[in-house]
């Protein structure tokens, strides 16, 4: 065995894990895949003096073609095929978001907004994705359809024991609480908007934030008339009603600079906005220590390729896409969707080890 035939080796497995592995199935290039085959079929034969290198390479071209069935099978349903398809990649992009969003944190603590979007949104794609399902009759297709009703089921009963569990504080506890859950709605708009152009804004996340901050600011003067007298929780009311002013008049400056502004130009802001959260995770995360990385450093660019995705999608949906926009959202849900999972994965690496029984 010589290094060149294990670098050889190598570049081909490469060019699967880029372009397939983590990746929605309905948007892979079949073509891409073929060359793959062709070129790992044409190198096996050559390989001499290793059989533990012969025996990977045997492996991984029965998997590409294990794989090239299974995409073929997703591509000879059709159009509607891939529709329902991406719904169910939505659905799991959802899922990955809710996990590291809600998984094992204190309910309190939660964006009952963003949970309330998962629910409208699941809901959705679940009421798309059936009849496309019984169109295609396809058995892989129905089981996800069938966990993308148990998400939604799941979000539903979640968002419920959030609103509960904020409810069941002692008003002074309830209070302190409020106060965090605001400063978590100053940092999105830290995060999404603060020094971004208007018309790459996505307005559903103001509307979200609006909602979410008069429900907290409800909340404290309701903790107000039940006793808390502390002068931070006046002081925060106060705060929190001059952000949704704000917030109101900017959701009307938003809304114009979409309108005014042509879907080129869009497509151009989206993209620059997407490469600046996708070199964010190449400085920052790809290929580094996972001991050392900063989760909520990670956590913000997650959040950042969700709102681009999520724009993106609407405004193709408003406007009519092409080629090139379906490619950009392509693009950002694989990043999505590989942040997330490394996102898990760091956050296992991190987290304390139980000592030994």
């Amino acid at each position: 065995m010589s290094d060149t035939q294990t670098a050889q080796a190598d570049a081909l497995h490469d060019r699967y894990r880029r372009g397939f592995v983590g990746r929605s199935r309905a948007s892979r290039d079949l073509a891409a895949l073929d060359s793959l085959i062709a070129d790992t079929e044409a190198f096996l034969p050559s390989i001499s003096g290793s059989e533990s290198l012969r025996s990977v390479v045997s492996e991984r071209l029965a998997h590409y073609r294990t794989e090239r069935a299974a995409i073929g099978q997703i591509h000879a349903g059709g159009a509607d095929a891939i529709r329902a398809w991406r719904f169910v990649e939505w659905s799991e992009v959802n899922n990955l978001r809710y996990r590291r969003s809600y998984g094992g944190q204190p309910r309190v603590t939660r964006d009952a907004g963003l949970l309330a979007e998962f629910v409208r949104d699941q809901g959705r794609w679940v009421e798309a994705v059936r009849p496309l399902a019984a169109k295609v009759n396809d058995d892989g297709l129905n089981q996800q359809v069938t966990a993308m009703h148990d998400h939604l089921k799941l979000y539903t009963a979640e968002l419920d024991e959030v609103q509960r569990a904020l409810k069941a504080q002692a008003p002074i506890d309830r209070a302190t609480t409020l106060a965090e859950l605001a400063n978590r709605q100053f940092a999105l708009w830290r995060l999404h908007f603060q020094g971004k152009p208007r018309s790459s804004r996505r307005a559903g996340l103001l509307q979200r934030m609006i909602g979410n901050l008069e429900m907290i600011q409800n909340e404290m003067i309701a903790c107000r008339a039940a006793g808390v007298t502390v002068k931070a929780n006046a002081d925060n009311i106060t705060k929190v009603g001059e952000r949704v002013k704000h917030h109101k008049e900017e959701l009307v400056k938003i809304l114009e600079a979409r309108t005014n502004t042509p879907s080129t130009a869009l497509v151009g802001q989206f993209g620059d906005d997407a490469n600046a959260w996708i070199a964010r995770y190449r400085d920052g995360y790809a290929g580094k220590s996972r001991n050392d990385r900063d989760l909520a450093g990670l956590d913000d660019i997650c959040e950042g390729l969700h709102e681009i995705a999520r724009v993106m999608d609407e405004t193709a949906t408003e406007r009519g896409g092409d080629a090139v926009s379906a490619k950009n959202l392509t693009v950002v849900l694989d990043h999505v969707k590989m942040c997330e999972r490394e996102w898990g994965v760091i956050r296992d690496v991190q987290r304390p080890q139980r000592p030994a029984n």
